[in-house]
């Protein structure tokens, strides 16, 4: 099944109707959708709220990534990206969280203008959880119409029970593990509908699980074996769900066209308690055992910290050797500080679990979606402006502000100033562009239903995408990080230090794209390069996080928002290198970028994996709010049996290591 979004944007369904996929009646149905939301929809109105000086530098970010039927490239931030509090759910019921609604509707005064808003923002949120039992229930009527029809007792009996859990739950607190499961797939079905779906996590399914689970047990209504079977159904569950929506996210274009978006909705395992204690027990086993029984999409975090016992790390390495990499291992080190250094508590900061790709959140309490209309800055153009006096020069159009003509520099320095000056302007034009787009969710597609689910939301009667939650910011996912810390040692050592060649020979060698300026080309591609535990160059990438974090903490979105940094990129270094010139780390004009957001560039970490390590934990990473690291294995030094368990040790350690000197977040292909 794949719910659509077209209040959100409407062109992108034009495509799917010339599709193969619909029956004409679907196509007729889809028709009268795209009439009618033509004009209204939240990306239409959108456009009208950027200013016309923007709008062309829109179309440069925009540049080499395909947008299906001419999708707006801001149709794509989605505030759902984030982890509900489903121990609310689990402990209160839906009606538990209608009376907390009810409670503080009775405490408004409405002589008050500001309480008459409050007061339609809190019915709007009973509405929603007074729904969700009613779309659970009807579950609960097709089980026990089944049940009266069937003929085999075992089945007969499951479908009665069935019967009774959705008609138990979410209404009200789960009583066993089987309901505490159920509980959170009704959640999570309906804030898919209401909340552009993909990336809502599922939290720490381990902790919040975990009383219901050993209740179980202790009391004989459930064995470790039937345990397991629950989680594996439900991780099947997770890939039932696709999403067919809009915008102009480089990693969804193929799969939009092949059936559809993968949920992209984590489930974190492991890492410590709010008291600092190791939180690994035995579900979080489960969970990995539940995974190697299925292992489909779903996405899985392991937390690792000074404590993390090296049995549960062992079987969390072995997951990702059988299943091509499949987990994703975060530092709790780094995590915790990177929450607290935004303002989170530190028991909030200990509690935290990973929603989308690789974003630290406090579920249930911390709203931290993407920012950016939807696009990733892309830093190499900040370089290629710096190295252009402003102008793209794919495009030959002056977008960014005259810093001066490159051939005349005379030191690394004024290159470096220059570069921040474009830097300044690349945020400044996104933080732009995120707040014209971001009082539009407020007051066109507000979520009531995961606003019930956060700290803070019903207490200030203010709807999450108002700035609800306890905690609310947003982040800026940075593309081409390494490639700009490359090109700027290359530049630094060849052209001003060692004087190989002149930044006349520069400029016009990434002009031509390197044709007839060979020699250049490889001094440039043998100078230092981030991955081989090179100061030289891991200084200067270092530098650059550090100012793009101090560029982005000088503004605030809607409702208070704070900006963060993550060095991460999904897929988008490949759109946006298309749209970039040559760089002088040696990279020729339309080539990707480095993948992961803090990853080495192909082929140049020639020292080994420790050696990237190394250079990955020199940096301030706690400054960001993510930082990937992707490494690649050859598959035999892993998959072959013959020392496999030394091998594995190894691969524990390395990760283990790697999260205590300051790493982040890294996995493996």
């Amino acid at each position: 099944s794949s719910p659509l979004f077209p209040e959100i944007d409407w062109r992108y369904l034009e495509e799917l109707i010339n599709t193969n996929y619909l029956s004409m009646e679907e196509k007729e149905k889809l028709k009268e959708v795209v009439s009618y939301w033509r004009g209204k929809s939240f990306s239409d109105v959108a456009s009208l709220r950027i200013p016309n000086t923007l709008k062309e530098t829109i179309d440069v970010f925009s540049a080499g990534i395909e947008i299906p039927s001419g999708s707006s490239a801001f149709a794509n931030v989605h505030l759902a990206h984030c982890v509900p509090g489903y121990e609310k759910i689990l402990t209160k019921g839906l009606n538990g969280l209608i009376n907390d609604v009810e409670e503080t509707m009775a405490k408004l005064d409405l002589t008050k203008i500001e309480d008459i808003k409050k007061l339609n923002f809190l019915e709007a949120v009973k509405i929603a959880l007074q729904a969700v039992p009613s779309f659970a229930k009807r579950y609960a009527e097709l089980a026990k119409k089944l049940a009266e029809r069937e003929n085999d007792p075992q089945r007969k009996t499951e479908l009665e029970k069935i019967a009774e859990i959705c008609e138990w739950v979410p209404a009200n607190p789960a009583r066993t593990f089987h309901e505490a499961l159920q509980a959170i797939w009704f959640i999570y079905i309906a804030l898919a509908m209401e909340g552009l779906g993909p990336a809502i996590g599922f939290g720490r399914m381990d902790q919040y699980l975990y009383p219901f689970y050993k209740k179980d047990i202790e009391e004989g209504r459930l064995t470790k074996e039937h345990a397991r079977e629950l989680i594996a159904m439900f991780l099947i569950k997770m890939n039932e769900l696709a999403f067919h929506f809009p915008g102009s996210h480089p990693f969804t274009i193929e799969r939009y066209r092949s059936g559809g978006e993968y949920p992209l909705s984590t489930i974190t395992l492991g890492g410590v308690t709010r008291d600092g204690l190791d939180a690994t027990n035995e579900l979080s086993y489960l969970f990995l055992d539940a995974e190697m029984d299925v292992g489909l999409l779903e996405d899985i975090a392991v937390r690792v910290h000074k404590d993390t016992p090296y049995s549960f790390l062992m079987k969390a390495c072995e997951v990702a050797r059988l299943l091509a990499g499949k987990i994703k291992f975060v530092s709790d080190e780094t995590a915790i500080r990177q929450l607290i250094e935004d303002g989170k508590s530190l028991e909030d900061a200990r509690d935290y679990a990973v929603t989308g790709c690789f974003i630290h959140t406090v579920p249930g309490r911390s709203h931290d979606p993407p920012m950016g209309g939807g696009n990733f800055p892309n830093l190499p153009l900040a370089l290629e402006l710096a190295l252009n006096n402003g102008v793209h020069r794919a495009t030959g159009k002056q977008i960014g502000p005259r810093t001066g003509d490159p051939r005349k520099f005379k030191s690394y320095d004024e290159l470096w100033k220059a570069y921040q000056k474009q830097v300044e302007w690349l945020v400044r034009a996104h933080v732009t562009l995120t707040n014209c787009i971001m009082p539009l969710f407020y007051e066109l597609t507000p979520y009531p239903l995961l606003s019930a689910l956060f700290d803070g939301c019903i207490e200030r009667s203010k709807d999450i995408t108002e700035g609800g939650a306890l905690y609310n910011t947003g982040s800026f996912w940075f593309v081409g990080i390494v490639n700009v810390g490359d090109s700027l040692a290359a530049v630094k050592k060849v052209i001003f230090e060692d004087k190989r060649a002149s930044m006349d020979a520069l400029v016009d060698a990434l002009e031509k794209n390197f044709e007839g300026y060979e020699e250049l080309y490889h001094l440039l591609r043998n100078a230092p390069k981030f991955g081989n535990d090179d100061d030289y160059v891991d200084s200067i990438v270092n530098d650059i996080i550090c100012h793009l974090c101090e560029e982005v903490s000088k503004y605030v979105s809607f409702g208070g928002r704070k900006f963060t940094v993550a060095a991460a990129n999904v897929v988008a270094h490949i759109p946006c290198g298309r749209i970039i010139g040559a760089t002088p780390e040696g990279r020729r004009a339309g080539e990707p970028f480095s993948d992961g957001g803090i990853s080495p560039y192909y082929g140049r970490n020639i020292n080994g994996i420790t050696s990237t390590l190394r250079s990955v934990t020199k940096l301030d990473l706690w400054r960001t709010c993510a930082a990937v690291l992707n490494i690649k294995f050859n598959p035999s030094d892993i998959k072959e049996e013959d020392k496999i368990e030394s091998k594995m040790r190894k691969f524990a350690s390395l990760i283990k290591t790697f999260a205590k000197t300051g790493g982040d977040i890294i996995q493996f292909s």
